[in-house]
């Protein structure tokens, strides 16, 4: 018996040590073969590691072209592209959907840029605005006597036509027409436009009222005077006028043509006269001659104590024809009366250059004060609908990650401060925008009322002397 037990546990070993044997050979032979797999196995992980690793959503900007600045970091920060569920586009379902493919392991500033990238607002339209603004207001309205503002400034010339006849002698209360004639003269001159020219053409002045002296008096006329105005010496110039003969008015208005400079623009005749043509000459055609020139040409008779109807219908005609006005004047003070029409239509003048001044350096004021406004309040409600929307998404993140020392806990400052900045920004920056224009607007406005309340009291003194 003790026979049988000893061989089973003899063969027992040597099964075992057979079976052993066998493994550690096919071990042995194995293990080159076994070693690919293991390496198989890294590069897949590998692999994995790469395909979960986070990668950072791209952030564009927006440039403005030629700010003339250097933008601030707040500034180029306003100008990110918008989140692609911003503004009209937003949509919390799709938002959340988004939040949900965001990976449990980023920083807070990492989760930041990822809830901009989906609600970033779009400001840079705004930002173009408020960087470019212009606050200038500026109003270009010609001045009634054309000396400024005009790139294509016409040039005006005032003619004076006195007549020197002999009967501008006769006496017109404590006067003579001749006296009286020449202060209202000298008093208009006075208000040509600076820019303008004058010039003063007497005819009849020779010889006598004679019939000797008929062919030397109906054939003078001479020019005293013409350039800008000077006070001197254009009063010297009408204290030679003496009057003399004839009253040749055809021959005189066919030669002011003489004394009307090259690139005229427009010309006024003023003809003073105290009767008819008696030399002859056909002065109503002189005067269709003269506006049917190419400069823009204007006769205006004054009938000076004219005491015929025959001298006043003459008249009439000439000024008719010469597209102009007559006026019978019958004593110095209806002259002066006349004259002051003349101050008040140039007072009327700057009046309403005044007041389109002041209308438009409103309106243009008002334009810039309602962009300024409109622009903050665009910002403003941008900013506060961006941080109630990043608000909503951060609460949303706190939802999914419960642990309260995760990243998504931290944002709600980083929020609230990035929002706010930009509301700050559109607050300051806009209200700048809007007191400067109101300022330039005051300003401009109050340019117009001081020149235009200057030049009209200076109508009104000369007009009341």
């Amino acid at each position: 018996m003790k026979k049988v037990l000893y061989g089973i546990v003899i063969l027992s070993l040597l099964l075992l040590l057979t079976a052993c044997s066998s493994k550690e050979n096919k071990q042995a032979e194995s293990k080159p073969v076994e070693s690919q797999p293991v390496e198989s196995e890294q590069a897949d992980e590998t692999e994995d590691a790469t395909e979960d690793k986070y990668i950072p959503k791209e952030i564009k900007y927006y440039e403005i072209e030629n700010p003339g600045r250097e933008l601030t970091s707040l500034e180029k920060e306003m100008l990110r592209y918008p989140g692609i569920y911003s503004g009209d586009q937003y949509d919390e379902a799709k938002v959340n959907e988004a939040l949900d493919q965001l990976p449990d392991n980023l920083t807070k500033e990492q989760y930041m840029d990822e809830l901009l990238y989906l609600l970033n607002e779009d400001y840079h339209e705004d930002m173009e605005t408020l960087v470019n603004f212009d606050s200038t207001v500026e109003v270009d309205i010609a001045r009634p006597d054309e000396t400024v503002n005009e790139p294509t400034l016409k040039t005006a010339h005032y003619a004076i036509l006195i007549d020197a006849s002999g009967s501008m002698n006769a006496s017109v209360g404590n006067k003579t027409r001749m006296e009286a004639a020449k202060a209202a003269v000298m008093e208009f001159a006075k208000q040509v436009p600076e820019n303008a020219t004058i010039s003063m053409r007497v005819y009849g002045h020779k010889g006598s009222g004679s019939d000797a002296d008929k062919k030397l008096s109906c054939s003078s006329t001479e020019n005293f005077y013409n350039g800008n105005f000077d006070d001197q010496k254009f009063q010297k110039s009408l204290d030679k006028v003496k009057p003399a003969g004839w009253t040749p008015i055809g021959l005189a208005l066919e030669s002011v043509k003489e004394d009307i400079p090259e690139n005229t623009d427009d010309v006024i005749v003023y003809v003073v006269s105290d009767g008819i043509e008696t030399c002859g000459g056909d002065p109503v055609k002189a005067a269709e001659d003269l506006v049917a020139a190419d400069i823009e040409t204007v006769v205006n008779i004054i009938g000076f104590d004219v005491d015929d109807n025959e001298g006043q219908k003459l008249l009439k005609e000439v000024a008719t024809a010469g597209k102009g006005e007559f006026t019978y004047v019958n004593s110095e003070r209806d002259m002066k009366r006349y004259m002051r029409a003349q101050y008040e239509e140039i007072q009327r003048k700057w009046r309403e250059w005044k007041e389109e001044g002041k209308s438009k350096a409103r309106e243009m004021k008002e334009e810039k004060k309602a962009l300024a406004r409109n622009t903050k309040e665009s910002m403003k409600e941008k900013s506060r609908q961006e941080k109630e929307r990043l608000k909503s998404a951060q609460n949303y993140l706190k939802e999914r990650f419960k642990d309260y020392g995760h990243p998504v806990y931290e944002m709600f400052s980083m929020i609230v401060d990035y929002s706010n900045a930009k509301w700050t920004y559109a607050v300051d920056v806009g209200n700048q925008a809007w007191s400067d224009s109101v300022d330039n607007g005051n300003k401009e406005w109050s340019n117009y009322v001081d020149e235009g309340n200057k030049k009209i009291n200076e109508t009104i003194e000369k007009k009341n002397k």
